[in-house]
Order: structure tokens, then C-alpha cells, then sequence
């Protein structure tokens, strides 16, 4: 797995070679300490670093799984099933009319009852 990372770092530096060719100027002999330190050492890094518990080989693939399977498709899932959500920004709700029937037969007669509504507190005076 270092040798893989190591191969595409140094291709990464190779595609900036211009860059990597300039900071290598500064000091003699400082270019091929560049080409094969900085690939090594980072290598070394990104393998020993765990991302979510995982090695980077095994989180790179999981990521890539994600991210073309479900991120780019813009998939919604919700209890561990795929749902059709639409993208309607802005709800509107039907207005519903609900009549009330009073004296049905079922019910209860209570002479009691008022359907006036009551004060909760005491009035004073």
C-alpha cells in the first residue's frame, strides 16, 4: 500500500515538476531529496493515519462507494431504505372544512355540561 501511495504522490509532484524543479534550485542536491523524500515520508504519514477507523485504502474505497453510489445520484434513505422525497421547496396545504354534528344518538347526556367555556381562575370581587 506505501509503494502504491508512494508512486502516486510522486506522480502528483512530477505533474508540478516545475514548482518541485524551482525549490530544488535554491541548494544544490536538494531536487532528488525532494523527488524521494517528500513521497516517502508522506507515504509513510497517510498509511499509519486512520480516517473513521479505517486505513486510507479501505476508507478511500468506502468514500469512493459513497460518493458515486448515493452523494452524486442525490439519494435519500431513510430506516435503511432508498425513499422518493420530492424537492418541492414550499408545501401548500388544502384548506378542509369539518362540520360538527351535535346530538348524535351515541352521545352522552349530561346535564352537567355547558358548551360555554369557563374561566380558569377564581374572579376576585
Amino acid at each position: 500500500m506505501r509503494g502504491a501511495l508512494f508512486l502516486a504522490i510522486l506522480l502528483v509532484m512530477l505533474a508540478f515538476r516545475d514548482f518541485f524543479n524551482s525549490i530544488g534550485s535554491i541548494m544544490s542536491g536538494l531536487t532528488p531529496v525532494l523527488y524521494a523524500g517528500i513521497p516517502y515520508l508522506l507515504s509513510g504519514f497517510l498509511v499509519k493515519q486512520t480516517y473513521n477507523g479505517k486505513k486510507i485504502h479501505l476508507f478511500l474505497f468506502d468514500f469512493a462507494n459513497y460518493f458515486f453510489s448515493i452523494y452524486l445520484p442525490k439519494r435519500k434513505f431513510a430506516n435503511d431504505q432508498e425513499v422518493l422525497y420530492t424537492n418541492v421547496k414550499q408545501v401548500t396545504f388544502e384548506e378542509t372544512i369539518i362540520k360538527r354534528k351535535d346530538g348524535d344518538d351515541d352521545e352522552v347526556k349530561n346535564t352537567d355540561q355547558k358548551r360555554t367555556r369557563q374561566p380558569y381562575a377564581d374572579k376576585v370581587g
